[in-house]
């Protein structure tokens, strides 16, 4: 697997792993918020780790996308998701 398709599994890893579990079916927004505070700082650590370049988190970027609607997640979420993603964790050079 190439360094680019393990990035995009790792976010893939990460997401899942950071999603709330609600017992009731959906959770509230304070959950998601948390949750998806905790994945983009995650992400910047695998963006680190795996030494994106400006590329390279553009197809990392797409690649997770594909992962999350094969997944079954509906476009706009995974749109919001995504898009959040790039100007959180992928835009900053750090």
């Amino acid at each position: 697997m190439s360094k680019l398709a393990d990035a995009s599994s790792d976010l893939g890893a990460v997401f899942f792993r950071c999603v709330p579990k609600s017992k009731r079916g959906r959770a509230n927004e304070a959950e998601w918020a948390r949750a998806l505070d905790k994945f983009y700082a995650e992400a910047d650590a695998i963006r680190t780790r795996y030494s994106l370049g400006f590329i390279g988190r553009a197809r990392v970027a797409y690649l997770f996308q594909r992962r999350l609607l094969e997944s079954g997640l509906d476009a706009d979420t995974v749109r919001k998701v995504v898009f959040s993603l790039v100007f959180s964790s992928f835009s900053a050079k750090k």
